[in-house]
């Protein structure tokens, strides 16, 4: 029976292809303990053309199976693609100024129903969240508690 958490659905299916990629963006603020609202799942993923080609795979197999439609170069070429299906997800290979190799530095994971979650680290977070003044102001007061 397929996972009904859309981040552990996604998660699950990203880990089962051997896909290098990160959770970002409100997902990965709820990781780090602060409350949020969201429902799309947004990944940060490595720019090479064969990790785009498993992210691909990966999520074809979701319900409607929209990602069969793109290729590693829709993924490569755009600031985000928007895949809506039985879970929307965000594929984006910079995550603000963030890439996947430098979010890596402090990367978090977590394991949740036995599924691996690999998340965006709090100082990338932060980086990533430039422009989202809210979630900001949550992270930085997260960062401040020891």
């Amino acid at each position: 029976m397929p996972e009904t958490n859309p981040v552990l659905r996604v998660c699950s299916l990203l880990n089962e292809q051997c896909a290098r990629y990160l959770i970002v963006d409100g997902q990965a603020v709820i990781l780090h303990g602060i409350i949020r609202n969201t429902e799309d799942v947004d990944i940060l993923i490595e720019d090479s053309e064969e990790n785009c080609k498993n992210v691909l795979a990966a999520l074809a197999r979701m319900e409607d199976g929209w990602a069969a439609q793109l290729t590693p170069r829709d993924l490569l070429e755009n600031v985000v693609v928007k895949i809506a299906d039985e879970v929307e997800v965000d594929v984006s290979t910079r995550a603000w100024k963030v890439t996947y190799a430098e979010a890596l530095k402090d990367a978090c994971e977590v394991v949740i129903n036995g599924v691996r979650v690999p998340y965006l680290g709090l100082d990338s977070l932060i980086a990533s969240k430039e422009k989202d003044r809210l979630d900001l102001l949550h992270l930085m007061a997260k960062k401040q508690k020891p």
